[in-house]
């Protein structure tokens, strides 16, 4: 009979066991919390990395909150914050060189609900647009097509609907050869 109840009381273990296995997975599923990927703050996100393809600066504006400033680091570049209107001025200078422009993350997105802020190592740049002055100049150098890499640091409103600042951390070596390029002094 003892033997009849240590496997009753196995059994009950084992099945309590299996119970609580399926339970809890099941519980962290369903508790209501949406998943980082659906919040409000990565869909801008992702709407402004493909605002970049369009090349129109009016189209990174879209998203962008009355109060928006970008600035480009490391400050060793030495190139001030902008508003959204000088923003997309330097766009335009940009989007002139490419005839396609991506802005891609590479790897993981992160976002912190505590600063409402969006955080991405992205690869960025394109082919070349030899019918502009400057990108003819690149193509001239045998450049057909310009990739870089940045940081990302999107400050976002508290709703996520309004980008209030563009931190871009940029490969500071990439951006000066580019310049010495358009200025002619690097031609290969």
């Amino acid at each position: 009979m003892s033997d009849l109840q240590s496997s009753s009381k196995i059994q009950i273990a084992a099945a309590t066991f299996a119970a609580v296995t399926i339970l809890v997975p099941s519980l962290y599923l369903l508790r209501g919390e949406k998943p980082q990927d659906s919040t409000q703050h990565l869909q801008t996100f992702r709407k402004l990395l493909k605002s970049y393809t369009t090349l129109r600066p009016a189209a990174l504006g879209a998203n962008a909150s009355s109060e928006f400033s970008h600035t480009v680091f490391p400050l060793s570049l030495n190139l001030p914050p902008r508003s959204l209107e000088n923003f997309q001025q330097h766009a335009f200078m940009i989007f002139s060189l490419f005839e396609d422009f991506k802005m891609a993350p590479h790897g993981q997105v992160h976002f912190s609900k505590e600063t409402d802020t969006v955080i991405a190592h992205c690869r960025m740049g394109g082919k070349v647009n030899g019918a502009s002055e400057k990108g003819g100049i690149l193509i001239d150098g045998g450049i057909t097509e310009w990739w870089t890499e940045c940081v990302l640091f999107v400050k976002m409103s508290p709703d996520g609907k309004k980008i209030v600042e563009l931190k871009e951390f940029v490969n500071s070596a990439r951006a000066e050869e580019l310049q010495r390029r358009l200025s002619g002094i690097l031609s290969q």
